[in-house]
């Protein structure tokens, strides 16, 4: 069985748990994270409020009518200095608002529930330069929308990986409905330390059948990324480090915990 097919695989099965859980009364998104960021705030500037217009008459069996769909209610947000960034969309009594993020007509990302209860939540690295946030209710519903934009801390290390020597990283159990909803909520933090530069191989193996993901981060910028280039599931990157600091994050790749990820360095 191929890698791409387990994963396919695993995901189906977590999604027909979901489904089954919605089916018995549960809600669109479970409030399992906190709304809470840490850092300074960004404020975003208003950018577009499209006027709407009256209704148009849809006859059954008519031709198709033209309708100009404008761009959605958006701000400009303006990143000075790459960093990674908590953007939260929350709205009125029962309403669902979902975010999209974009850079001139790129998509970034976008999330719907990814926040409390129905709320809307987009945890990622920004590099400078401006973005537009879009907001949307789901359904389609008007509705009053709450946005927010805050630069997040680093991580804090739970351990230093030295060059030729494992470091094992624990992680908890993470019940199915406690699940962290983005990655930094799944991950763990090490620091590697380079004092000459030189090209290293970095990997990151799971225990317990997870799928470890690694990334490796400087100056508040992803440098790279990895799921699966090592053996079976684990993750490697090989690349030219100059000397520095180095932020290693580690996690599985469905966010799910209750294992021990062993994160090497070694030099070649």
């Amino acid at each position: 069985m191929t890698t791409n097919w387990k994963k396919t695989t695993r995901i189906l099965a977590a999604l027909a748990l979901l489904g089954a859980i919605i089916a018995c009364g549960g809600s669109d998104g479970d409030d399992s994270t906190d709304n809470s960021g840490s850092g300074g705030t960004t404020e975003g500037t208003v950018a577009a409020q499209p006027a709407g217009g009256p209704p148009q008459a849809l006859q059954i069996g008519q031709p198709p009518v033209s309708l100009a769909v404008p761009i959605p209610p958006s701000f400009n947000l303006t990143i000075a200095a790459a960093a990674e960034f908590q953007i939260d969309a929350s709205g009125s009594s029962g309403s669902d608002p979902e975010l999209f993020v974009y850079q001139g007509e790129q998509l970034i990302e976008n999330n719907d529930d990814g926040g409390d209860s129905l709320n809307s939540r987009i945890v990622r690295f920004l590099d400078p330069g401006t973005y537009s946030v879009r907001v949307v209710e789901h359904r389609a519903r008007a509705f009053t929308a709450q946005v927010s934009a805050t630069q997040l801390a680093p991580l804090t290390p739970v351990g230093t990986v030295a060059p030729g020597t494992p470091l094992q990283v624990q992680f908890p159990d993470f019940p199915i409905l406690q699940r962290p909803r983005n990655d930094r909520d799944a991950a763990r933090a090490v620091t590697f330390n380079v004092a000459a530069a030189g090209q290293f191989t970095c990997g990151a193996s799971a225990s317990n059948g997870r799928d470890a993901k690694m990334a490796i981060i400087q100056n508040g910028a992803v440098l790279a990324e990895d799921d699966d280039s090592g053996e079976g599931n684990a993750a490697s990157i090989t690349r030219q480090f100059t000397p520095g600091a180095y932020e290693i994050r580690v996690w599985d790749w469905i966010r799910r915990g209750d294992m021990t990820i062993t994160v090497t360095c070694n030099a070649g």
